[in-house]
């Protein structure tokens, strides 16, 4: 079986070039890396972006390679003025919808394809070795057949541009690229608007209390080990709340970031930065901004930087705030997200969903409740909870917390006026 994966290539000035390569040859895919420089690159995407396009495209390789008549050479086909056929594209929709893992697991792990027939999701249902198929959310096959009929159609206009007399060839591609394009498109799924106001967003004040309690040094509940690891990952959280950071921007922190004298932290974009030695680069996807430090905070953090930072070997190698345990080189974001995994084992009574961005909604929520003490007007509260969390002024991110907010004292006062209601009654 032919399989892909994506590698980052990290040039010289830093720069991070994903690209979708053959995992036994290790030959990038001429066409999709072509794709990839001349129009996802140039419009100066960010690196995110493009991994996720070349994931959704993975997808449409793993079609083509597999496809359960014969394998589809899209080069030979478009030489032909042909593309896709409207089954074809009905089985790559189908395939959209599945976790990609579980169509690699399963014809990696069979001798001969010819038991499993990629020709409709339900065959695969039906003849997969797994009994239980799981697939991606509408949104998310939406993503990939949108990512995968943007390839196709600049494919074949790409070929299209090359043919050298305009006649029945021409009609004919032209036509073939036309019909690939609107049958994709009327097979993206229709998503109803997302409620923000709905699921759990943010912890408790119970759950807030447990999570202190947990990353305590001298708590027996603390999953860690090692002294660095507790301070550091006690400070982690405290960060993450106290700011309402993402994981990015909290990873791109620099010590040239901290200025102790006027206590304050800028939040910088740097993309592609030479200094970061990550493949992977946490990245600042929000505007610059400096924010003042807590006095404790400030305290934790210098004696974390001045007390067991700088005795890991290779941090005195970069400038990065927050290291990796035991090499000292800097932390990365899996290893970020393995301190909320080990969190969550620690104790099941925090969230299943508990990340960094929880306590980004827990900081958010504590901002409203702050802003409703002080009587701060609702466009007012807008401008300082945008600058804070490094949003555009015109962004409408900040009117999604308030409108949470909102909702919450609203469901107060109508508690307050049913019990009112019915003491009234008593009496």
């Amino acid at each position: 079986m032919t399989s892909y994966k994506i590698k980052t290539i990290v040039m010289s000035d830093g720069e991070r070039l994903p690209m979708l390569i053959e995992s036994n040859t290790g030959i990038p895919d001429y066409w999709i890396t072509l794709y990839s420089i001349t129009q996802l690159r140039s419009r100066g995407l960010a690196v995110k972006t493009i991994e996720q396009t070349l994931q959704h495209l993975k997808l449409l390789m793993f079609f083509l390679k597999n496809n359960y008549t014969e394998e589809i050479n899209l080069e030979k086909r478009l030489e032909d003025a042909k593309l896709l056929s409207l089954s074809e594209v009905e089985i790559l929709c189908d395939i959209c919808k599945l976790h990609i893992e579980d169509l690699t697991k399963e014809y990696s792990s069979t001798n001969t394809q010819t038991n499993i027939k990629l020709n409709s999701l339900e065959n695969f249902r039906n003849t997969s070795n797994t009994k239980n198929i799981n697939t991606v959310d509408p949104k998310s096959t939406g993503h990939r057949i949108r990512s995968i009929k943007d390839y196709l159609v600049w494919l074949g206009n790409t070929f299209l541009s090359n043919v050298e007399d305009f006649g029945l060839k021409t009609l004919s591609l032209n036509d073939a690229i036309k019909t690939v394009k609107s049958t994709l498109e009327a097979r993206i799924p229709k998503v109803q608007s997302s409620d923000p106001l709905s699921g759990k967003r943010s912890l408790s004040e119970e759950e807030l209390k447990l999570l202190f309690s947990i990353i305590d040094k001298d708590s027996k509940k603390n999953p860690w080990k090692s002294s660095f690891a507790k301070t550091r990952n006690e400070l982690i959280i405290f960060w993450l709340y106290e700011f309402g950071l993402r994981r990015g921007e909290l990873l791109n922190i620099k010590m040239s970031d901290l200025n102790f004298q006027e206590e304050t932290v800028s939040i910088l974009r740097r993309p592609d930065d030479s200094d970061d030695s990550r493949t992977n680069q946490p990245v600042v996807k929000t505007q610059a901004r400096k924010l003042a430090i807590p006095k404790n905070l400030l305290d934790l953090t210098y004696s974390y930087l001045f007390g067991i930072r700088e005795s890991l070997p290779e941090s005195v190698y970069h400038p990065y705030l927050f290291v990796a345990d035991k090499s000292g080189l800097p932390m990365s974001l899996s290893a970020l997200n393995k301190v909320f995994s080990e969190l969550r084992k620690a104790n099941p009574n925090l969230p299943q969903n508990f990340s960094p961005h929880i306590l980004r909604h827990s900081w958010n929520d504590k901002f409203s409740k702050i802003m409703d003490a002080k009587n701060i007007p609702e466009e007012r509260e807008k401008q300082i909870r945008s600058y804070l969390m490094g949003w555009s002024p015109t962004s409408n991110s900040a009117h999604t917390y308030t409108k949470r907010h909102i909702e919450e004292e609203a469901n107060k006062v109508i508690l307050e006026m049913s019990d009112n209601s019915i003491k009234a009654k008593k009496e």
